[in-house]
């Protein structure tokens, strides 16, 4: 009887983690999904014309717009230029953080419109501004590093950190544009 008693108790704690357990994998489901921009409810992207049976029903999202990805460009090479300079004194530099970050609010606002207020919009530039400050680093510790004798650049590396630059803008630029058309933002 008192094994009985015991199996039963051990049952009641299996089923109590579990249901735990559940919980939690449903919270951080969910947490993964809002980080990821996608709303409540929705289905994968990969699985929408599948969801319909219709392979036409598919989204099709416009090719990299060269404009924008000229003013995103530009604005990140002012953006460095900037840094360059005023790393020279870094009192100040610190002193104007909260200008350059309306200033780049303003800029965002003004090429993105109303995605910026958008919870997917949110997401796809927090995501671009985590990858971006990275590679402005590298770039930074790449345009620091020397090699030789002559204490030249490495600029072979340089390189290639504006390259990944390049690449993570035409990025953001086409996930923007998806975004843009599948909400139908202007």
């Amino acid at each position: 009887m008192r094994q009985h008693a015991l199996r039963l108790k051990r049952r009641a704690m299996n089923l109590e983690r579990l249901s735990v357990l559940a919980i939690v994998m449903i919270a951080v489901s969910a947490f993964v999904r809002s980080a990821l921009g996608e709303p409540e409810g929705a289905l994968p992207r990969a699985n929408e014309a599948q969801a319909s049976g219709r392979a036409d029903d598919a989204v099709v999202y416009p090719k990299l717009d060269p404009q924008l990805w000229a003013r995103l460009n530009e604005l990140q090479s002012a953006r460095h230029a900037a840094r360059k300079q005023a790393l020279t004194d870094p009192k100040r530099w610190d002193d104007e953080r909260a200008q350059r970050a309306s200033a780049h609010r303003a800029q965002l606002s003004a090429l993105w419109g109303n995605l910026v207020g958008r919870i997917d919009g949110q997401a796809r530039l927090r995501i671009h501004a985590d990858r971006m400050a990275r590679l402005n680093r590298l770039l930074y510790l790449a345009e620091q590093k020397t090699v030789g004798a002559g204490q030249q650049p490495d600029l072979a590396l340089v390189q290639r950190v504006q390259a990944d630059i390049s690449r993570e803008l035409t990025r953001h630029v086409q996930a923007m544009q998806e975004l843009r058309a599948a909400g139908g933002v202007r």
